[in-house]
């Protein structure tokens, strides 16, 4: 136990982790303790993880202005005030949910610049109970070839991968976009704190927007002081307070509607207990709309990896390190993404880096979370070429949705349309 403690980094500051979690980031069979992009193992998993808690606690110290909540019973108390808000919260949110969906629904697109034609979004301000029967609670565990002597933990060093070490290299890969998902839908729990959203939520009702805060401060902190409740809730699914579903057009049903009108392919079914929860369900639904792209291409491969990696019970440990990886990408990217004429080239780039083959990937990962600034400089040097790919695909989609009446569509785009859920023009 004080190993653990030692290995992870602290700082000066008080609280700590919950006693169980932090057994469980120090656990070489934990989630991404294997993974090839975390190329230091435990100890990578660890320096992720803990930065990301000291975030949260600064955060949740700056909101409650509560300086110490090392305590048990400063954290108890904070949880009990966290419930006491929930349904004053609701009761407000109900009397405007109409206006809160749309809301919703209208940041999200803003966040991630994906526009509002690509997807068919539907959000739910708690409507209805969460159904949690169709979760997916437990791994399937991909079948092997019989092959007794195939090694347990692969090595990647060789051009002729066989089938199993393929298996792995696209498990690894699944769980690291899953974490990026994650990572870039926790954007969504403060998405209110933006000023545009900030100013109309004010108008509905002032009420709303430091409950919001202090909700979803205590919240995010649970997730690393609550082990226990935790892991209760990822294998059971009770007491999930949010939930996203995607509801793919049937091939027979294309032909409904108006003439000369096309609906997207992807339906988003958003679900949440409260707004923020709404915002950071419909920024999943995006995210993992893209995330598809990164799937194998044999649909049997495709599907044993996500039986093994789709499941709720990984959610906690990618939320906990999703966002920090995420962050990390953010900083190792080109300046030029985030010039005013690359605005809308986000989705773009993250559909083109997911498609990179799988080793390949997760090196590049590798080298943007690094802690060498070499490699780090690597990684943008990729991210560089994968932006100059995401730049031509976006400006050929952009002169062959303009080019109305054509029939002569290259199939590949229209392949790639129909998967990111986009309406052929």
């Amino acid at each position: 136990m004080a190993k653990i403690k030692e290995q992870i980094n602290y700082g000066d500051r008080p609280e700590r982790m919950d006693p169980r979690l932090e057994r469980k980031l120090g656990s070489p069979e934990s989630l991404y303790a294997k993974n090839p992009a975390l190329r230091k193992g435990v100890a990578d998993v660890e320096r992720l993880v803990s930065s990301r808690f000291g975030k949260v606690a600064d955060k949740l110290k700056q909101v409650t202005g509560i300086q110490d909540i090392s305590s048990e019973q400063v954290q108890r108390m904070m949880i009990q005030e966290m419930m006491s808000k929930v349904p004053p919260v609701t009761r407000i949110e109900s009397r405007h949910r109409e206006e809160l969906e749309q809301l919703a629904i209208e940041a999200c697109l803003e966040e991630t610049q994906v526009p509002s034609d690509w997807f068919t979004i539907e959000a739910m301000l708690n409507r209805s109970p969460i159904n949690i029967s169709d979760f997916r609670m437990q791994a399937t565990k991909p079948k092997k070839k019989e092959d007794e002597d195939s090694p347990e933990i692969p090595s990647f060093d060789v051009e002729d991968l066989t089938d199993e070490e393929l298996m792995e290299l696209e498990i690894h890969k699944r769980n690291m976009i899953n974490a990026l998902v994650q990572g870039a839908a926790k954007k969504g729990h403060y998405i209110f704190q933006k000023p545009e959203v900030k100013e109309r939520l004010d108008a509905i009702d002032p009420q709303l927007y430091p409950a919001y805060l202090s909700i979803m401060a205590i919240n995010d902190f649970m997730y690393f002081s609550m082990e226990q409740m935790i892991e209760m809730m990822s294998q059971t699914g009770n007491g999930v307070a949010g939930k996203v579903k995607l509801v793919n057009k049937e091939p027979e049903d294309e032909d409904e509607g108006d003439e000369g009108e096309e609906e997207p392919d992807t339906k988003i079914v958003a679900e949440g207990l409260i707004f923020p929860i709404v915002c950071h369900e419909i920024i999943k639904g995006i995210e993992e709309s893209i995330a598809r792209h990164g799937l194998p291409e044999d649909p049997v491969m495709s599907q044993q990896v996500r039986a093994y990696t789709d499941v709720l019970s990984n959610e906690p440990m990618q939320l906990r390190i999703g966002p920090e990886i995420v962050e990390k990408i953010r900083f190792a990217l080109p300046d030029e993404m985030f010039d005013d004429e690359n605005k809308g080239l986000v989705p773009w780039f993250y559909t083109t880096l997911y498609q990179t083959p799988a080793k390949e990937f997760l090196d590049i990962i590798g080298d943007a979370i690094s802690e060498d600034q070499s490699k780090v400089n690597r990684a943008t040097s990729k991210f560089k070429e994968i932006m100059k790919q995401a730049q031509k695909s976006k400006s050929e989609y952009d002169d062959f949705k303009g080019e109305e009446g054509s029939d002569d569509e290259d199939d590949d785009y229209d392949q790639l349309y129909r998967d990111l859920g986009i309406p052929r023009p």
